[in-house]
């Protein structure tokens, strides 16, 4: 029995993994189509788009990882089913629930894993994401660029943007040098045209212009090319999650405390609904064993079109109990354990039902 176990544990592992990743690969697909803009358009490097997009994964993941054990599974067992490799474990004695633990095991194995996410590598996930776009914006300020807009998070100017072409270059641009005497006057520089090269602002057709104590012009210059070197200060750069989404159980049940009523309830919603995909792994993993085990005509693709129903028949019960919840319609609880507790009725159903009929 060890030997097939073993047999079923190295037979899942294929489906599992493909379909984790293909479900990663869709969650990812809107972020990615943005960092292309980023790439192509706002001269981002490849580098360090990547990196930013390795920092969306593990929230992620945490979503993926039960939809794609559900679709693998039922993959691996439809498999099964065709070759009649079912039929042959009952014949060595062993019963359904023997053929379940292995499962069970992996089932399991998913849900700490998705603790271990949540708990560990998510929150730091969410500080790095913020400290290298943080980096990115302030050595290629292009990156934030809006029309319209102040960029103010930069130590020694504020920059005003009038315009930004399709090619990402800025237009009538102001900067405000930040005096380190707040009573003095700032200087300010303008430009025609502007784009960022070495962590510098090229300002073209560059004027400047100081003021002395009272405000007056005290000095005005012009420059056919002006660089203004941004140095970037991140020793001491220190982020603070504030993202509910980002936050750990633990954090989040302290932050109760701390927070107003109606705060209260993002942070009730978020607990319930991390906690909701942790024990998701089970149901799920008995529902795609029991609808894929035994069924000899079952092909692929209606595995795979049976498996998509439920999985976004899960996600959109979720999503709407979330929206209501929000809203203050239904208690954070109910709204996001409603789509758990009718898995697991359909899964015990189904189980029993198999039991009974046997494969």
């Amino acid at each position: 029995m060890k030997i097939i176990n073993k047999y079923i544990l190295d037979e899942l592992k294929g489906p599992i993994i493909l379909a984790v990743f293909v479900f990663t690969f869709i969650f990812l697909l809107d972020i990615v189509v943005t960092m292309m803009e980023h790439i192509i358009v706002k001269g981002i490097s490849v580098f360090d788009v990547l990196r930013l997009l390795s920092f969306y994964i593990p929230p992620i993941l945490t979503q993926t990882i039960p939809i794609g054990m559900f679709l693998g599974i039922m993959i691996c067992f439809t498999k099964f089913s065709r070759n009649s490799e079912s039929v042959a474990m009952v014949s060595t004695g062993m019963s359904i629930r023997d053929i379940l633990k292995p499962i069970l095991a992996i089932a399991i194995g998913a849900s700490i894993f998705i603790i271990f996410l949540q708990e560990s590598i998510i929150p730091r996930s969410f500080i790095k994401l913020k400290y290298v776009g943080a980096k990115i914006a302030y050595e290629n300020p292009v990156f934030q660029l809006k029309e319209k807009t102040f960029i103010d998070n930069l130590d020694e100017y504020s920059i005003y943007v009038d315009e930004v072409d399709s090619d990402g270059k800025a237009k009538n641009i102001i900067a405000f040098e930040k005096p380190e005497d707040k009573s003095k006057f700032p200087m300010v520089l303008t430009g025609e045209e502007a784009f960022w090269k070495d962590n510098s602002i090229i300002l073209k057709e560059s004027q400047f212009i100081s003021f002395n104590e009272k405000g007056k012009k005290n000095l005005v210059g012009t420059f056919d090319e002006k660089r203004v070197v941004l140095t970037a200060y991140f020793q001491d750069l220190n982020i603070k999650i504030k993202d509910v989404e980002a936050l750990s159980i633990i954090d989040l049940i302290k932050g109760l405390k701390r927070v107003e009523a109606t705060e209260a309830i993002r942070y009730k919603i978020e607990i319930f609904r991390k906690l909701a995909l942790v024990f998701s792994t089970v149901p799920l993993a008995v529902i795609g064993f029991c609808l894929s085990l035994g069924h000899h005509r079952i092909s692929k693709k209606y595995s795979f079109i049976l498996a998509m129903i439920i999985i976004f028949a899960y996600i959109i019960f979720l999503n709407i109990g979330i929206v209501m919840a929000t809203a203050g319609k239904l208690n954070p609880f109910i709204a996001t354990w409603t789509p758990n507790v009718l898995l697991y009725l359909l899964g015990y159903k189904l189980y029993k039902a198999k039991e009974v009929r046997g494969i």
